[in-house]
């Protein structure tokens, strides 16, 4: 990778952590507009899911005691089946059409956080929960981004900010730990990938660090509008690769 692409690189994982720490999920689908620039789609997917997971992890251990188990359990477990079929699926597809499939991604994720996500409610019930774990453990094992699916139901079924962002970023860990291991088993995971995300784990820490500072003073709507109104600009430039 060259000074520019690792550069490039750590400046979106560093946007991507500090918009986690906001909203409870966005890192991956903004790495995702950046690094498949600079790498085959195939090692993206698995550096930003690494990625993805460290973030997870720390802000999962952050708010560990507001962790709703109750919540979490029935999504992880649609998300475990459906992340574990979509990673084999993932692995024999072509690039070009993943590439595309992206931009088709990043621009749904953004028309849903402008016009949506305010308005659009669930029920928070085990039911849904399932649902919303199998369509995000998709999500997560083809783009290593299952963040909209899962922040509806989370929204609906938590109380308050913390309760929300412990729980979907516990649900995150679980299923991508489950997402990094069947990676590593097809052999689309391998050291360097982990080497490169080792390298860009300071900007991740940094993102964070920042992330939380405005965790409570921040409107995190807006912010949410504003970067997504930027990842529609760039899935319509995938759709035109």
């Amino acid at each position: 990778m060259s000074v520019f692409a690792w550069i490039a690189s750590a400046a979106a994982n560093m946007a991507g952590g500090f918009i986690t720490a906001v909203c409870g999920f966005g890192l991956v689908p903004v790495v995702m507009s950046v690094m498949p620039d600079f790498m085959p789609y195939s090692r993206a997917v698995a550096v930003v899911g690494l990625c993805g997971l460290s973030v997870n992890l720390m802000l999962a251990w952050s708010g560990r005691r507001a962790i709703n188990w109750r919540t979490l359990l029935p999504c992880a477990c649609g998300g475990l089946c459906a992340s574990t079929l979509a990673v084999s699926l993932s692995a024999g597809a072509a690039e070009k059409v993943m590439f595309h499939a992206l931009g088709v991604m990043l621009i749904a994720l953004s028309m849903y956080s402008i016009f949506f996500s305010n308005g659009l409610k669930i029920r928070g019930t085990p039911l849904n929960g399932v649902i919303a774990g199998l369509v995000a453990g998709s999500m997560t094992g083809l783009f290593s981004a299952g963040g909209p699916p899962i922040a509806i139901y989370m929204l609906a079924a938590t109380s308050g900010n913390e309760e929300y962002r412990g729980t979907i970023n516990a649900y995150f860990s679980i299923v991508n730990i489950c997402a990094a291991f069947n990676r590593l088993r097809t052999g689309s995971l391998t050291a360097p990938d982990f080497l490169l995300t080792a390298q860009l784990l300071a900007a991740l820490v940094l993102g964070k660090w920042l992330g939380n500072k405005v965790f409570h003073r921040l409107d995190p709507s807006r912010l949410r509008k504003a970067v997504y109104a930027y990842l529609c600009a760039s899935g319509i430039a995938m759709l035109l690769k």
